[in-house]
């Protein structure tokens, strides 16, 4: 519907002189719902509302009682118009949700304190030699040894200058030296060494768990042991004590039932990120290796179009059971996840996820499915796991200096010998 200007003025005019109709509100009320309190537009012309100015439409212009009249009534249908849409906001408020959403990150209670630097003569591309040089103990504690060589040192969590060091080896009587990693992360270049030690813990993580390291994508993937073999996982769900779930599978047509001519992996990439000043958490990215036999990847061409056309299936439930086999997977179902790496120097990863409430319409209620299983319960293997970390954490003394002090007399008796 249209109102020619004839029409608008017409309307105006009855306004001016107070004989408006409800049709004629009605209609003005059509035309002004898109301005604003200060310009309306009504058809092509542009009526100016503001106090001290006259009301031109087309070649007509109000002035004086007339226009202060049209003012007022435009005032008064442009207040019930905002009235009306203030309550259908508020309508809508009243039907938004309180939720909690949950990320894909899982929030770091303990970082290492020192990283020990010592002299070494292995360069950048030596890792693996360096590594034959590691005396792993008789009696494994479950500790983790990763390492670094960058500029002709070696960098560690261990401390260096312990005789039963497992790199006593590499060390040879060299000063050994001892950074705050706090300190040490105010530099970029350093803070991403220590970033690659971290990520380093995490092959050491991964590795115990079965895990192998995909390289090129930076990820870590399951591989059945032997050929052609389906591989599945027990783990604790979202909503359920426990289930199993396919790891490694060779995927079936459903019209023929027979087998497709490639195999999913079930993959995962890890990171750690520095969120804000000394505080870190640990991300986890569900991935998917497609391999052609369980061993061999497919054409790179093709790895896409598999990919893609499996994760456009996938919405934001089915991304939190992925994320939540993982963490499962990773801690073992236990409250957090622990890399010790010798008494007073660990990682500790909280297998819970960060989380968030927020305020919202919601999403439709078939998508809108439970998650109870947010937080792992505490048993007897994690109670007597964190009992362990503290007794640890009142048994250890800092004996920098001591091993200063042994260094030194054991320099004097070389000296007098």
């Amino acid at each position: 519907m249209t109102t020619a200007p004839d029409d608008l003025k017409a309307i105006l005019d009855r306004i001016a002189i107070g004989i408006h109709t409800e049709t004629d509100l009605a209609t003005l009320r059509t035309l002004i719902v898109s301005g604003d309190r200060n310009v309306v537009q009504l058809g092509k012309y542009n009526l100016n509302i503001t106090e001290g100015r006259d009301i031109q439409v087309g070649d007509r212009i109000y002035q004086g009682p007339d226009a202060e009249a049209i003012k007022a009534i435009f005032c008064q249908v442009l207040d019930e118009y905002n009235s009306r849409k203030n309550i259908e906001v508020e309508d809508k408020k009243s039907c938004y949700l309180y939720q909690t959403v949950y990320s894909t990150l899982l929030p770091v209670s303990e970082m290492p304190r020192y990283i020990y630097g010592v002299k070494c003569q292995y360069n950048d591309l030596q890792t693996q030699e360096a590594a034959q040089e590691i005396i792993y103990p008789t009696i494994s504690q479950g500790e983790m040894y990763p390492f670094l060589l960058r500029g002709g040192m070696l960098f560690c969590f261990q401390n260096l200058k312990n005789p039963k060091s497992p790199f006593r080896q590499l060390v040879d009587n060299q000063k050994v030296k001892r950074y705050e990693v706090s300190e040490w992360c105010e530099e970029p270049e350093l803070r991403q060494w220590f970033i690659t030690l971290l990520n380093r813990s995490l092959n050491k993580l991964t590795g115990r768990k079965g895990l192998y390291l995909d390289k090129i994508h930076h990820r870590y993937y399951f591989q059945s042991k032997e050929l052609g073999q389906t591989l599945e996982v027990s783990y604790c769900p979202l909503n359920k004590s426990t289930t199993s779930r396919k790891v490694v599978w060779q995927p079936i047509i459903k019209k023929t039932g027979q087998p497709r001519p490639y195999w999913f992996h079930l993959a995962v990439a890890l990171k750690f990120h520095e969120v804000g000043s000394q505080q870190w958490c640990l991300s986890i990215r569900p991935e998917m290796r497609v391999t052609k036999d369980g061993v061999n990847l497919i054409d790179s061409d093709k790895i896409g179009r598999q990919v893609t056309r499996k994760k456009s299936r996938i919405f934001n439930y089915d991304l939190l059971e992925d994320v939540n086999f993982w963490r499962y997977f990773l801690s073992d179902g236990q409250p957090r996840i622990i890399f010790p790496f010798e008494k007073g120097q660990r990682i500790i990863v909280s297998s819970t996820m960060m989380q968030g409430e927020i305020e919202w319409p919601g999403i439709p209620e078939e998508y809108a499915k439970p998650f109870k299983n947010v937080e792992y319960p505490e048993d007897l293997f994690s109670l007597a796991a964190l009992a362990n970390l503290k007794n640890d954490d009142l048994s250890e003394v800092d004996n920098w200096e001591d091993w200063d002090s042994d260094e030194d007399e054991e320099q004097e008796e070389e000296d007098e010998f």
